[in-house]
């Protein structure tokens, strides 16, 4: 397995290569370990979860693909609290819903993309 920055509070979320879903915003709902920590801020670790608002998708109105995503630790041997720790380039699945264009019946549909951790916020610990 290859060493990859494992992701602190400072890291961010984006739209992985290939995702039906683009632009928005990204918010990590999960809360990071307070014991492990990387310049002084926590390490993600476990699920890695949030919500997403204002994204956009074909044939959806521009702006209203909203939803929540999910990402699961690649790391083999790295812990913190006793859970797997999240790294640059963890993937995980955006499940959405956002209103159909040109209006249809029923107004909204589902729209899924993939998510990948784009900056670890920090490149000084490295893991496995």
């Amino acid at each position: 397995m290859t060493l990859e920055s494992l992701m602190n509070v400072d890291g961010t979320i984006d739209h992985d290569t290939g995702s039906a879903i683009s632009g928005g915003s990204f918010v990590i709902t999960s809360t990071p370990s307070t014991e492990v920590k990387i310049k002084n801020k926590g390490v993600y670790r476990g699920t890695l979860a949030g919500t997403f608002s204002g994204g956009n998708a074909t044939g959806f109105v521009s702006g209203s693909v909203a939803g929540s995503w999910s990402i699961n630790p690649t790391a083999a041997n790295v812990k913190a609290d006793n859970q797997l720790v999240i790294r640059v380039g963890d993937t995980g699945l955006l499940n959405a819903t956002g209103t159909i264009d040109p209006p249809a019946s029923p107004p909204t549909g589902p729209v899924a993309g993939s998510v990948v951790v784009l900056d670890a916020g920090q490149g000084e610990v490295d893991g496995d």
